[in-house]
């Protein structure tokens, strides 16, 4: 059994704090190879990154959140007997489809360096984001395995680990090396001793399973294999969708274009640490008001969560917008200012519609699942039309607004099968008040940014300048509600007695 300290409530700021170091770790990652690296070599290091966490998908074959929801379950009844022949059977596929995606890579990396990188110099590239993409797999289902296995706190607190590991092991090596291949190989190698981590911690639990002949499936893993097949789909469908405009960049542009469009997707995925916390909690909360069949309590809960998923992201995101010119400027470099259009039409799309977040929890929690699959391939479907018209003719920009495609066709579906569920509840007036008082702050922090030097201290001053005129406006709009406010609660420690006494005074 899960030791007490791993529990679900313990283990939630950790799963942030892993998010948060993702994102800190490549933001400095890709910080660090613009100023060491060109354009071009940048753009393929950020296309390899693609190939890797595509074929990693593939290979893996959708059984990552089967082994979640199988081992759980068969965990939280006892059977371990059918755990530990799930975790034997899981190790023997790992093998065998690593071993497979390097033999595959290995043969195609000809023609995708042709096609994809316009020259066979990168063959030896590609050839060694193989071996990343084996160690990929061994990580993937090993992690999903000891997720579980309800060790929260050994999960996030692994994933710290890694973020930050994966990302800084090939910077330490290019600033060795001074080339490029280096920071491949570091990758290649960072990959396999994060697997071999994984796959030590599993090999301990696993031998400490109790041994017990209670088991109420005679195969688990075929099981296992129904569950996760149709998952597969999905998987491939979104990862695609989400890469798909890089590759496509990569096919009618050049490697330089792919390595300024892949900046202003970094920047742009910072209001995603903003949401994370929030969208954590969701299942959880919302599973328990559908156990008890308690609609006016589970409307109430997605109004309320709506209302602070937009109070949260919307501003951020406005705030990322309206300073993204100066960022690109101080943090990659002039040549990657042209970004700034991309982030700002990312940025608009994400925050119109960073409902579908709240929508899709609340889909999940009352188990109506198979939408997904209808999501995720019409964004798929919408993203690639909208690339192969727009990239050629548009360039980067083009690839934004087909990124973008994905988050207002995804949030459709999404929307009207909530509707169809008796999910959806907009709180139309107080949306309208936060989107208000973003504007304003964006406008201000937009022109100031523009008519001023672009420095590192001036951009603090914006962001605190932007924070003050964002709080203002929220408390002269009165627009955080009393159960917001203690939600929020929830969500700030005591330690943090300063924010939380800054909540009381916005909310009174």
């Amino acid at each position: 059994m899960p030791d007490k300290e791993e529990t679900f409530g313990s283990g939630v700021a950790l799963q942030y704090g892993a998010v948060a170091s993702m994102f800190l770790s490549s933001t400095v990652f890709y910080f660090l190879i613009a100023h060491l690296l060109s354009t071009t070599l940048v753009g393929s290091i950020s296309l390899l990154y693609a190939i890797m966490n595509i074929a990693g998908v593939a290979f893996v074959l959708g059984f990552s959140q089967g082994l979640e929801h199988f081992i759980s379950y068969h965990i939280s009844r006892g059977n371990y007997r059918n755990v530990r022949a799930m975790i034997r059977r899981i190790g023997i596929f790992a093998i065998i489809s690593s071993i497979a995606a390097m033999t595959i890579i290995y043969f195609i990396s000809p023609f995708i360096a042709i096609t994809l990188f316009h020259s066979d110099f990168y063959v030896e590239f590609i050839r060694l984001i193989g071996i990343a993409i084996s160690a990929f797999i061994f990580r993937d289902l090993f992690s999903s395995i000891i997720l579980g296995l309800k060790r929260y706190r050994t999960y996030s607190l692994s994933y710290i680990f890694v973020n930050i590991f994966s990302y800084f092991f090939p910077i330490l090596l290019l600033f060795y090396s001074g080339k490029a291949i280096y920071v491949i190989i570091g990758i290649a190698l960072a990959g396999l001793v994060n697997a071999v981590i994984f796959i030590i911690m599993v090999l301990r639990i696993y031998l400490h399973l109790e041994r017990t002949l209670n088991s109420e499936t005679i195969d688990p893993f075929k099981t296992l294999f129904i569950y996760s097949f149709p998952l597969f789909f999905a998987s491939i469908m979104t990862t695609g969708a989400n890469y798909l405009d890089r590759i496509v960049v990569s096919y009618f542009l050049n490697l330089s274009f792919i390595g300024i469009y892949n900046f202003a997707l970094v920047i742009s995925s910072a209001a995603t640490v903003f949401i994370m916390p929030i969208s954590n909690m969701l299942i959880p909360r919302l599973s328990s008001y559908f156990s008890l069949d308690d609609i006016r309590g589970f409307k109430r809960s997605i109004r309320m969560l709506l209302n602070i998923a937009s109070l949260v992201y919307i501003p951020a995101a406005m705030g990322i917008a309206a300073m993204s010119r100066i960022t690109l400027y101080n943090f990659a470099g002039k040549n990657y200012t042209i970004a700034y259009i991309p982030i700002i039409i990312i940025m608009i799309a994400t925050s119109l519609f960073v409902g579908s977040v709240i929508l899709a929890s609340g889909i999940k929690s009352v188990r109506k699942t198979r939408i997904f699959l209808l999501s995720s391939g019409l964004a798929l479907l919408t993203n690639l039309i909208f690339s192969i018209v727009l990239i050629p003719r548009f360039s980067i920009i083009g690839a934004s607004i087909a990124y973008s495609s994905m988050t207002i066709v995804n949030f459709i579906v999404i929307y009207v099968y909530a509707r169809k569920f008796n999910i959806s509840n907009y709180d139309i007036r107080t949306i309208g008040k936060i989107w208000g008082s973003s504007l304003i702050m964006f406008s201000i922090l937009f022109y100031l940014q523009s008519i001023f030097s672009y420095n590192i201290p001036l951009e603090i001053l914006y962001i605190f300048l932007g924070i003050i005129i964002y709080t203002l406006e929220l408390k002269l709009f009165r627009v955080i509600k009393p159960d917001e406010r203690d939600f929020l609660f929830t969500i700030i420690p005591e330690r943090f007695r300063k924010m939380r006494d800054m909540l009381k005074y916005i909310s009174s």
